[in-house]
C-alpha cells in the first residue's frame, strides 16, 4: 500500500496479495487505499495496526503526516479538477490521445477523468500536470484561486455538471438558457430592434 513517497508493502517485501493476507483486507481494499477512489479510506488508527503488523514502526511519523496531509487535500472541492486538466491540455495544443500516451493512461481513461466520470488521486493528478510541464502549483492556481481560476472556461465545467443530472434536471437547465438565448437573440437582431422602436413611436402617438 502506497503511503505518500513510501510503499508499506515493498517496505515489508510483500506482493500486494501478501500484504493483503498480512493486514487482513481485501486487494481490492488495498487498491482503493493506494488510488485514493471508491468509499475505502485509512484512518490514523488503522494505519496504527498495520505499521505494527509489518514491524515499520520508524515510518509511523511520516505515514501519519501524509494521512493527515490527504484528508486535508480531500476536503477540497475536486468537482471540477478534469475541466482544468482539459484546459491546460488544450492550452498546450496536446491531443487527447498523445497526452494519454504521454501520461501512461488509455483515451477513454483520460477522457473520463476531464469529463469529471473518473476519479482522480493527488498523485495522478501531479503526474498529469508534469507531462504537461506545468507545476501542482499551478493547478492550484486554476482550481482554487478566484480570479486565475476565471481563466477556465465555464463550458468545460459546465460539461462536468451536465454528465451529473437528471434527465429533468437537464430540461430545465436547456430552458433557462433557450431563454437566454432567445432574449439576447432578440435584442441583437435588427428585427428586433426595429419592432421596439415602431412600439416606441406607437406609445409615443397615443400619449
Amino acid at each position: 500500500m502506497k503511503i505518500g513517497s513510501l510503499n508499506l508493502g515493498t517496505t515489508a517485501g510483500l506482493s500486494v496479495q501478501e500484504f493483503a493476507r498480512k493486514i487482513k483486507k481485501s486487494v481490492g481494499w488495498v487498491s482503493q487505499v493506494e488510488n485514493g477512489v471508491g468509499d475505502c479510506r485509512i484512518s490514523e488508527a488503522e494505519l496504527d495496526r498495520i505499521v505494527e503488523l509489518l514491524g515499520a514502526k520508524k515510518h509511523r511519523e511520516m505515514f501519519r503526516t501524509w494521512v493527515a496531509n490527504h484528508r486535508n487535500a480531500e476536503r477540497i472541492n475536486q468537482t471540477f479538477d478534469g475541466a482544468v486538466l482539459k484546459f491546460i491540455r488544450i492550452k498546450k495544443q496536446i491531443r487527447l490521445v498523445d497526452a494519454a500516451k504521454k501520461i501512461g493512461v488509455s483515451t477513454p481513461h483520460l477522457s473520463k477523468i476531464e469529463r469529471g466520470l473518473r476519479p482522480i488521486t493527488i498523485d495522478q493528478r501531479k503526474k498529469i500536470m508534469s507531462a504537461y510541464g506545468y507545476s501542482p502549483s499551478s493547478f492550484k492556481n486554476l482550481s482554487t484561486d478566484p480570479v486565475r481560476s476565471k481563466a477556465v472556461p465555464a463550458s468545460l465545467k459546465l460539461e462536468i455538471i451536465m454528465a451529473r443530472l437528471s434527465a429533468g434536471q437537464i430540461e430545465a437547465v436547456y430552458n433557462y438558457a433557450r431563454e437566454l438565448f432567445l432574449k439576447d437573440a432578440q435584442v441583437a437582431s435588427p428585427f428586433g430592434q426595429a419592432t421596439k422602436q415602431s412600439h416606441n413611436q406607437q406609445h409615443v402617438k397615443t400619449a
